[in-house]
């Protein structure tokens, strides 16, 4: 997944000239790439989800290894402590404590709601290394973006019948980091909008902090995912990413 509602728009002629270089849709997403590319990672996320005048707060760990790896576990509140979220290779397994079973997701099913949340679980398994065989590209005219000059970018999917058929991606022209993304259906109806609310630099990187989803067929509702915590390159015990970590108590 690119982690990326309007602020002032200004035309492309009004942007300072930080590079010569005209670069193609897909070199600016490779750029994205490299800036957040790491070995491995942990950290400490809190999903804060606002529906209406209703708040709820979630806590997880995650462990990460490249874009291919991950699992995730619930810590709070007491009724999601437990679960499990582990993705491979594009696949989804969920392990319910209060099941004691493991359910692998598929096909329609990850189009599902992300533990209540305005991500769904086919939001996890969006991997960069896809985008070039499953979207053409095309740049718009650059902009501005809350004072951060931006290249605009234009993907539509090869695949009539892809969730997100368009994805209109801001990218920091300086730090390559993608600001905000809109997810638009076939017919042109917006679907959700990502948007990247903080930035920190880590490691001489430039890391999104602090990401809102808003999913606009919901309505008044929207997800917060806050890092309170991330290291990189650490060492994960090999074990991590298998099934038997989601049976472990």
């Amino acid at each position: 997944m690119i982690y990326l509602i309007t602020f002032l728009w200004w035309t492309a002629a009004t942007l300072p000239p930080l590079s010569q270089e005209i670069l193609t849709p897909f070199q600016i997403l490779d750029r994205i790439d490299r800036n957040m590319v790491f070995k491995t990672a942990y950290s400490e996320i809190d999903m804060v989800m606002t529906i209406d005048n209703r708040t709820l707060s979630k806590t997880m760990t995650s462990y990460a290894d490249g874009n291919e790896k991950s699992f995730i576990e619930f810590l709070s509140p007491a009724r999601d402590k437990g679960t499990k979220i582990l993705k491979t290779d594009g696949v989804i397994r969920v392990y319910y404590p209060s099941a004691e079973r493991v359910m692998r997701l598929s096909g329609h099913m990850l189009r599902q709601s992300l533990m209540g949340s305005d991500f769904s679980f086919e939001d996890m398994t969006e991997r960069a290394t896809r985008m070039r065989e499953e979207y053409t590209g095309e740049r718009l005219a650059d902009d501005v973006l809350d004072g951060r000059p931006c290249h605009v970018l234009l993907l539509t999917a090869r695949d009539e019948k892809k969730t997100y058929y368009q994805r209109k991606i801001w990218v920091d022209r300086e730090r390559f980091l993608g600001l905000q993304e809109e997810l638009y259906a076939r017919s042109g109806k917006l679907l959700k909008v990502l948007t990247v609310d903080e930035v920190g630099e880590i490691r001489g990187r430039f890391y999104p902090l602090r990401i809102t989803m808003a999913d606009k067929l919901r309505g008044n509702t929207r997800t917060e995912m806050i890092i309170r915590k991330i290291e990189f390159d650490i060492a994960i015990p090999p074990d991590t990413f298998s099934e038997r970590n989601l049976l472990k108590k």
